[in-house]
């Protein structure tokens, strides 16, 4: 409390006070001492050189428990609107304190619920020069410029959306049905990742493949879907009998590498909580057509959609599924669009509870991981040699329970409301002044 006194001027208290950045990193770092799960905790861990553990200088007794750090920039609460800093620290609570978020920032938290335990390590975010990331969505390696906060957008292979004549009219063609009028193809691109705001965006990533000169017009609607606008000519002839005078486009044979085009799965969760998917086949003219009618488009609440809507996204759920038998090496896009499916189907039942209301749907499921499951994964494995045996995989999905219903609060912005009582008092000086004006000219 002294240092807290020292830096605020007031007693410690959960209401908002304005701190400038010098004084939020004076306040304490708050230590909390978790006791040690083994009785007999591995000797191969030094209490003394490892980072987490208290230590043998700051508790002889109890070296190989765990010391949290939770520093000020994570228990001070900032709001933007009022300019003020709200402590998350609770002394109050009736029945004991509540390790939540703020404590878990900059951990990596491991709950393990069948031993009955949770595990806390500092996280890291860095990027080790050598080590190959591999990215969950293209299956390429990450270039380290683009781990963390720099992350481009990916988009999918983009498919022909409509022809240059369906662009074009037959009153584009009355003045001359001999000749050749500009139009445009459309093109349609599905969103993989939507990156980061620090990376390139999905507008920039679609103008990177094109020459200066060459440049279509770009688009897209933040429900995952990008557009580009090719400039393109079509003879009238074409325009006017709706025939291009070519050989009738047929289905054709995917390559070797597998189907080039998009075949209906959706991609990433926009800012604007949708998510999209687009079928195309690949034509005799070596191009990806759209099949107009299975384009489609739902919500979703994962990533940061999620994270951005606390008020219908009050939860977010990790679980693991255990598939006996599964194959991890097999596990692909159209697997976990499977399973999303099937989960949500089956929790948001009537069977499983009847009059319920749905928790979440197909779109805020996410699969994190897919791997292989062993015989030593099983609780009280015994007797597991060298070579363990797979028995299966395991799944980790992460979940977001959404409230449709949720009332969102209104945001107040307490710097409009002072300039509005700012100008509300401008008008009423003005008033009074017109007033006396009124009163001379009368005497």
């Amino acid at each position: 409390g002294e240092v807290w006194y020292e830096v605020t001027k007031r007693s410690y208290s959960n209401t908002g006070i304005k701190l400038s950045r010098d004084e939020l990193l004076r306040l304490p770092t708050v230590l909390i001492q978790l006791r040690a799960y083994d009785e007999f905790p591995d000797p191969s861990i030094p209490p003394e050189s490892t980072t987490g553990l208290v230590g043998p200088k700051l508790d002889p007794s109890s070296p190989h428990d765990v010391l949290l750090a939770i520093p000020a920039t994570h228990y001070m609460e900032y709001s933007p609107s009022k300019d003020l800093y709200t402590s998350r620290l609770y002394f109050t609570e009736s029945r004991g304190g509540v390790i939540g978020a703020n404590a878990m920032q900059g951990h990596d938290v491991l709950f393990d619920w069948e031993n009955g335990r949770v595990g806390f390590a500092e996280s890291s975010c860095e990027f080790k020069e050598g080590e190959n990331m591999i990215d969950p969505i293209t299956g390429k390696v990450i270039d380290a410029g683009e781990v963390g906060e720099n992350r481009n957008c990916v988009l999918g292979r983009p498919s022909l959306t409509y022809e240059c004549r369906e662009s074009v009219t037959v009153d584009d063609c009355l003045d001359d049905p001999n000749k050749n009028v500009a139009g445009f193809e459309k093109w349609t691109s599905v969103v993989l990742s939507s990156g980061t705001s620090s990376g390139m965006s999905c507008e920039d990533a679609l103008m990177n493949n094109w020459a200066e000169e060459e440049k279509p017009e770009v688009s897209c609607d933040g429900s995952g879907l990008c557009f580009e606008l090719r400039p393109c000519e079509v003879s009238c002839a074409e325009v006017m009998t709706g025939e291009s005078g070519k050989a009738p486009l047929t289905p054709a044979s995917p390559t070797e590498g597998g189907d080039i085009c998009e075949d209906g799965l959706w991609g990433a969760c926009d800012h604007t909580c949708e998510q999209s998917k687009i079928a195309s086949t690949l034509m005799s003219d070596g191009l990806c057509h759209e099949v107009d009618e299975l384009r489609q488009t739902r919500d979703c609440h994962i990533d940061a959609c999620g994270r951005l809507d606390p008020c219908r996204v009050p939860f977010v759920v990790h679980a693991i599924i255990a598939l006996r038998g599964g194959k991890a090496p097999l596990w692909n896009r159209r697997a976990e669009e499977v399973l999303a499916d099937a989960l949500a189907k089956t929790v948001d039942s009537e069977e499983a509870d009847p009059g319920n209301e749905v928790l979440f749907g197909a779109g805020d499921v996410k699969v994190l991981l897919a791997t292989s499951w062993y015989k030593s994964d099983l609780v009280g494995a015994e007797g597991v040699g060298e070579e363990d045996e797979e028995i299966g995989m395991k799944i980790v999905v992460e979940i977001s329970i959404f409230n449709a219903n949720a009332k969102f609060p209104e945001i107040v912005d307490v710097e409009q409301e002072e300039e509005e009582e700012e100008e509300n008092m401008l008008s009423m000086e003005e008033e009074d002044a017109d007033s006396n004006t009124t009163f001379l000219e009368k005497f």
